[in-house]
């Protein structure tokens, strides 16, 4: 028990602040939803800029860093091109409905609690801090591909959608 506190006691607090953002809007998303166009890059805005903030900060050689980063990028645009973005539109009022899912959820978790704790990992353990370091670059590569594919497939289901008329609830 006392390491869980003292883990959680040097959490920065804007951690758990985006952990319950990433929640909230993951749960929001178990149900049907009409919202703002806009708003669909909420999430992939914020994983897309945690990724390419993971590139740029790391320390260490370029080359190797950026191999991983590269690595999970690719394994990312793989995930995504897998996946299919059903979207309704309503061009005129600006607004797109997203039937529910628990994948973007179970996503928001997975991507989050990946880099907690491999974070926290290298932290913790200074003779596995090169490898959990290695897969945490690894894990913001895989956002910004999965998630550069996915607006892919959203951008290319808004296209095809055909104008139906929405309204937010």
């Amino acid at each position: 028990m006392e390491i869980l506190s003292r883990i959680i006691s040097h959490t920065p607090t804007w951690i758990f602040a985006l952990f319950a953002f990433l929640v909230f809007m993951g749960a929001r998303r178990l149900r049907t939803t009409v919202q703002q166009t806009g708003r669909v890059w909420l999430i992939p805005g914020v994983f897309i800029i945690w990724g390419l903030y993971g590139l740029v900060t790391r320390p260490g050689p370029l080359g190797p860093v950026l191999l991983d980063w590269a690595v999970g990028a690719v394994i990312g645009l793989g995930l995504a091109s897998l996946t299919t973005v059903r979207v309704e539109v309503d061009r005129e009022r600006g607004l797109v409905r997203q039937p529910g899912s628990w994948v973007p959820l179970a996503r928001n978790l997975f991507l989050f609690g990946s880099h907690y704790v491999l974070n926290v990992l290298a932290a913790a353990r200074p003779d596995l801090h090169d490898t959990a370091i290695a897969l945490d670059i690894g894990v913001s590569g895989f956002s910004v591909g999965y998630f550069a594919g996915w607006s892919w497939g959203f951008i290319q289901s808004y296209r095809r959608a055909p104008d139906v008329a929405l309204a937010l609830a």
